[in-house]
């Protein structure tokens, strides 16, 4: 157990708003760091957990673009992303000089199957973007064998996450606050292998989370 001497001199609220720059992502409605770089829009526990990931020469590919991207990117990872807003996609394209491909496809069906063009196996499939569940059924026939496979916002997707255990997937949830949003949620990082205790595993339901009906996600 930690002596007095062993605590943080900060406080909770210190560490979210000034060591995550909280301020700055309420303020430009981006998900940034403290420092102004690019963070995906993640959980803080689930970033604080990719940072420590060398992600040199990995082949990633993500449903959603956005600082996700270049976070990507910038860690050294080779990135290839899809969008289906066409005023975000001309945001994104301005930017994308990093990224090895970028897509715009608006139509559930060629969204999801974007992940064909590139012709690779993924060492990282991120699923944050439209149409989750077609997305997931895609990530399955494309990630790598031993890759990983991340969900944001899992808490809003129960079919989505027991689909991809069904498949052998074990599903371990990052739950917090994160950039810009005023409420917690989950991200979750799904590790290729069958668990026996997979089937004693709750959907998550993050302290100070927000209830969202299937109509409101994508």
């Amino acid at each position: 157990m930690p002596t007095p001497a062993a605590e943080s001199p900060c406080s909770p609220h210190e560490i979210v708003f000034q060591g995550h720059g909280f301020p700055r992502t309420l303020e430009s409605k981006l998900p940034i760091a403290a420092d102004g770089s690019p963070l995906p829009w993640y959980t803080y526990p689930a970033i604080e957990y990719c940072n420590q990931l060398d992600a040199t020469n990995l082949d990633i590919f993500e449903y959603g673009s956005g600082n996700s991207s270049l976070y990507w990117a910038h860690k050294g990872a080779k990135v290839w992303s899809v969008e289906h807003d066409p005023v975000w996609y001309e945001n994104m394209r301005a930017k994308s000089a990093q990224l090895c491909g970028l897509w715009l496809q608006a139509d559930r069906e060629s969204y999801a199957a974007s992940i064909k063009d590139v012709g690779l196996a993924f060492d990282i499939v991120i699923i944050d973007g439209a149409w989750r569940n077609e997305c997931a059924a895609e990530a399955l026939a494309h990630v790598r064998s031993g890759g990983l496979i991340i969900l944001d916002n899992s808490d809003w997707y129960k079919d989505v996450t027991q689909f991809l255990r069904s498949h052998g997937f074990f599903q371990v949830d990052f739950n917090g606050f994160g950039p810009v949003n005023n409420y917690c949620w989950t991200t979750s990082i799904f590790l290729p292998f069958p668990s026996p205790y997979a089937e004693r595993l709750g959907h998550p339901h993050p302290i100070g989370g927000i209830e969202v009906s299937k109509s409101d996600k994508w």
